[in-house]
């Protein structure tokens, strides 16, 4: 089964990450198809994109794998990959249909930017979710303080993003940042109560929208700086204590 697939059917098409067995953890195939998938959904004839996890996780981040064989690139050429990875699944953004991100279990690092970059959010409310890059020993990525500070505002988001910390679904609806949470068994029916609230609007208009709402977000110059420093991380010792700490499932012990 391919990593990403999508389908669409009464005017919704569901885009759906499909690597249960890693918890929809990102990687470099992963990346490609789903730009490749987005590019498809893009000429749907629907008004809603739901964005989903198989399994038990909405999504856990960067694939450990990956980000252990970024290790062994070029510091320059890293910078370039990285970059060209966050393109890939910020392609999202750049999508006519209202998107919504369906999130259960775990959405931490780059799966919470993934979340994010949707229009709207349904959360279950013991969703795990954090900003963990710093507890691996990196600077965050796929634009997440942009992100962040756009929803949650700026002493939150610095809050967060610093502290590493994590956060359940109940809290992100509290704060804003999610249209509905609901519980496990009923988070299906919270998507389809605004799926079927957004199909009843024009098409063109929202698309309209979302271009307007594009214009003051200057991601571009972030996204640079996000790359080259992970470039740099991913280079240096703190990643390997980053990464044994969350095989151990232990809390990292970084060189002072």
């Amino acid at each position: 089964m391919p990593t990403v697939s999508w389908r669409t059917d009464n005017g919704v098409t569901q885009l759906i990450l499909n690597r249960p067995e890693k918890l929809n953890a990102l990687d470099w195939e992963t990346a490609r198809r789903f730009r490749s998938a987005v590019a498809r959904v893009a000429r749907e004839d629907s008004s809603v994109v739901v964005l989903r996890g198989e399994g038990r996780a909405f999504c856990a981040g960067g694939d450990l794998g990956f980000i252990a064989d970024c290790r062994r690139r070029p510091q320059a050429a890293l910078a370039r990959r990285m970059r060209a990875f966050y393109g890939s699944f910020l392609s999202i953004r750049e999508l006519p249909q209202v998107t919504i991100a369906r999130v259960q279990g775990a959405a931490v690092g780059a799966g919470l930017c993934l979340a994010l970059a949707c229009d709207l959010r349904v959360v279950s409310k013991d969703a795990r979710l954090g900003f963990n890059f710093v507890r691996l020993g990196l600077n965050p990525g796929m634009a997440a303080w942009p992100l962040a500070r756009g929803l949650f505002g700026e002493a939150r988001a610095r809050e967060l993003l610093l502290s590493g910390r994590f956060f359940t679904g109940r809290q992100l609806r509290q704060w804003g940042a999610a249209g509905a949470a609901a519980g496990p068994r009923a988070l299906d029916q919270a998507v389809s109560r605004l799926v079927l609230e957004l199909r009843g609007l024009s098409k063109p208009a929202l698309a309209l929208l979302k271009g307007e709402m594009r214009l003051e977000e200057p991601l571009t110059r972030c996204l640079a700086f996000e790359a080259a420093g992970q470039a740099r991380c991913l280079r240096g010792p703190d990643i390997l204590e980053g990464l044994s700490a969350v095989r151990q499932r232990r809390a990292p012990r970084f060189c002072r």
